[in-house]
């Protein structure tokens, strides 16, 4: 998949853009704070209108604007040349339109079309943040791989959110719980088998990756770490009606898939605790070339590469080791405040205020 052209109004700090591409390594120049990043973000929505840097969508539109637009022009391996347009209001509302005009009502029939594989900085988070950084990433990664991982997932939260205003409530009967627990059952009882067949597959990738990047005597690993280990739906069931009596006094539900987590290890220790800041850089570049690879090999569409300025920290070797795994025939899209060392075959963009102009070669 190759992005063509991009247009981009009432983004972030961009009032307009309309830039086009025609090769597959793409660098956005300036000072920090320009937009650089702005622009990664507007092409990162194609995946699942998700920004990799916040969840408040209101926050993408320019101060004062009413909405924001994206339009992207792709050639794409499956549908060819097409188009999407992507709104988002300041009220919070989402639109999406692919083709010639025509509205996406369901979101199962957009994510995972158009894949997308970020790198950034803040992926540092993955390792050292919160299990709800971890889970958003394993619900976004295979929902773009399987569109019934996505349905179930939906399921499952909405149904979570009627059982926690019951539990908070506490005038539930058990019947109106019992409702909820059953959709969380049949879904909580996908999504775990899902995660754990997804999970086994990216580990086994980013392993590899790992070593590669890191040169490291024993392998990183990633492991799964689910709230509770069930066989079946009729045992998930069970095992929710057997937590009422807790949930009812912290008035939510304390265990699921929803308390989900999985773990970075180095040498049999938590890396997030005993990995060196270098080490824990290469490891979230190495879960983004696993997450690369298994979209690639699922969707059967080669992503756009998005790298915002994720290299610094790195030293050369790792550097030149992770250019490597990417390969050359994927399209990139790289930011930094000072173009490659080595600039041919790059179109450069130097990025001043929201404004982007092309460097003459």
């Amino acid at each position: 998949m190759r992005i063509s052209r991009l247009r981009v109004s009432d983004f972030r700090n961009i009032a307009f853009a309309d830039l086009q591409f025609t090769g597959t390594r793409i660098f956005l120049c300036g000072e920090n704070g320009q937009g650089k990043t702005n622009l990664l973000e507007a092409a990162s929505l194609l995946t699942a209108l998700r920004s990799f840097r916040t969840r408040d969508t209101r926050l993408l539109v320019r101060h004062s604007a009413k909405c924001a637009q994206v339009a992207v022009e792709l050639e794409h391996e499956i549908e060819g040349a097409t188009q999407t347009l992507l709104g988002f209001s300041a009220s919070g509302g989402k639109t999406v339109e692919i083709g010639t005009g025509t509205p996406v009502k369901k979101m199962s029939e957009f994510v995972g079309r158009f894949p997308v594989v970020v790198f950034s900085s803040d992926d540092i988070a993955l390792l050292r943040g919160s299990p709800t950084i971890r889970r958003r990433w394993i619900d976004m990664t295979f929902s773009t791989v399987d569109a019934q991982y996505l349905v179930h997932l939906q399921r499952y939260y909405r149904a979570l959110e009627s059982r926690n205003k019951l539990l908070k409530s506490a005038t539930g009967v058990p019947a109106q719980c019992a409702a909820f627990e059953k959709i969380m059952a049949e879904s909580g009882e996908f999504l775990v088998r899902s995660r754990a067949r997804g999970i086994s597959e990216l580990a086994g990738v980013f392993s590899a990756f790992a070593q590669r990047i890191l040169k490291c005597e024993e392998a990183p690993k990633i492991i799964y770490s689910p709230s509770a280990q069930l066989a079946g739906v009729a045992e998930w069931e069970t095992f929710f009606e057997r937590s009422r009596h807790t949930d009812l006094i912290f008035r939510a539900t304390q265990k699921g898939p929803h308390r989900d987590d999985f773990q970075f290890r180095l040498a049999g220790k938590d890396a997030a605790n005993f990995a060196s800041e270098g080490q824990q850089r290469g490891m979230s570049l190495a879960l983004g070339l696993a997450q690369l690879s298994v979209f690639r090999e699922r969707t059967k569409i080669a992503p756009v590469v998005l790298a915002d300025d994720v290299l610094g920290e790195l030293d050369p070797a790792r550097r030149e080791n992770f250019w490597r795994e990417v390969g050359g025939d994927l399209q990139l899209f790289a930011t930094g405040t000072t173009p490659p060392a080595e600039a041919s075959g790059w179109e450069i963009f130097n990025v001043a205020a929201g404004t982007y102009v092309r460097k003459k070669t």
